[in-house]
């Protein structure tokens, strides 16, 4: 057998987030040719903690304010080191750090960029369209996760669109059973039976947009008797959002159930699903809901609008508006043969399209294909 292709996925962090655990699943689930390392330009947490438990090779410098150039001559001598193959950079400042520490490097390692989500509001940054002009030599694969990724590398990067490949990310159905039964799941996490509940998986960020999610709340409540609000996640707003529940007198209603490590269960324990953010890529928590036969009820941003085909496989609502979503809400239980529809037709569209496998798959063939070049 020859040398395993050495796959080292970059990062700011190994915080809990899309990007990071789509880096974490890429590693985890692909065949014995290759082998993977984790980088993170600024700090480790708690998936890098997971990471080294397992016996994998996580490495962090600590990035200094501004330009850190020293960083960049550490972050080459440690890829020429290990020998590391390709330097799999998510978001755009891991990319710019691969890219210099490529050029730097002995070992020279082939260089993809992953596009997840973007800041908002976006704009052209013509330093940044420089240094890409400059870097694309030696960039050898552009990719994003949805074409609202991929049409903003053209935009706002000036990326030729040419270059740039859209790979779906994908859920593991097999951990959502396609026929199961809710009263048993909702006995396990000791769920009333009879509540109608509503649920969010998502990083207590500003971005995600739970403010909106809790005053449609509050509008429907008083229509809709026993509704329950599940909020599952954590992170720099959640005293923020607990004091809003608060002015909004849903204390009672609302549950924060910070992070969780049984969300397949609480997914399947739910009525609807809500993702109200402000901006998302392809959200791998929308995908498990689907894959869970829920309704589905996201913004009408980004890469969500490219997954649900409105009141078909779920439903899209503009975004920041509370009395919207909350009629959605509102309809969806209050009309089960209507639910069950969307439900339905959500689990096909995973089936059919964003499954983990063909997510693998599309990885593991622009792996091979740079690696050709």
């Amino acid at each position: 057998m020859g040398k395993k292709i050495h796959v080292m996925q970059v990062l700011h962090t190994l915080e809990i987030g899309g990007a990071e655990k789509l880096a974490y699943d890429i590693a985890k689930n692909f065949d014995q040719g290759f082998t993977f390392s984790f980088f993170c330009l600024d700090a480790l947490g708690p998936l890098a903690e997971r990471i080294k438990d397992e016996g994998g090779a996580v490495y962090c410098y600590g990035r200094k304010d501004g330009w850190d150039f020293s960083l960049i001559k550490k972050y080459a001598q440690l890829v020429t080191d290990t020998r590391v193959d390709i330097l799999h950079a998510h978001q755009y400042t891991p990319y710019f750090y691969s890219a210099l520490a490529s050029l730097w490097s002995k070992y020279k390692p082939r260089v993809i960029f992953t596009e997840h989500g973007r800041h908002q509001p976006d704009k052209v940054r013509w330093k940044r369209v420089f240094f890409n002009t400059l870097l694309r030599p030696w960039t050898h694969l552009y990719t994003g996760v949805a074409q609202f990724s991929k049409d903003s590398l053209v935009e706002f990067e000036k990326i030729p669109a040419s270059k740039i490949q859209v790979i779906y990310n994908g859920v593991k159905l097999d951990r959502f059973p396609k026929l199961y039964e809710k009263c048993a799941v909702r006995k396990k996490l000791k769920l009333p039976q009879t509540d109608k509940i509503i649920g969010i998986v998502a990083r207590l960020d500003p971005i995600k947009d739970h403010i909106t999610l809790i005053k449609a709340f509050a509008l429907l409540r008083n229509d809709i008797p026993n509704t329950k609000l599940l909020i599952i996640g954590d992170g720099p707003m959640r005293s923020t959002l607990e004091q809003f529940v608060r002015e909004c007198n849903t204390t009672a209603n609302v549950e924060f159930w910070g992070m969780r490590d049984d969300v397949p269960d609480i997914l399947m324990a739910l009525d609807v699903f809500v993702l109200p953010s402000i901006m998302e890529a392809t959200s791998v928590t929308l995908l498990e809901a689907m894959s869970a036969s829920l309704p589905v009820i996201a913004s009408n941003v980004g890469g969500n609008k490219e997954i649900i085909a409105h009141e078909k496989n779920g439903i899209l609502f503009p975004v920041s508006d509370s009395g919207a979503l909350a009629e959605h809400i509102k309809h969806v239980l209050s009309d089960a043969t209507y639910s069950n529809k969307l439900g339905q037709n959500a689990r096909r569209n995973i089936e059919e399209n964003l499954t983990f496998e063909k997510m693998i798959e599309n990885y593991k063939t622009a792996f091979l294909s740079v690696m050709r070049k």
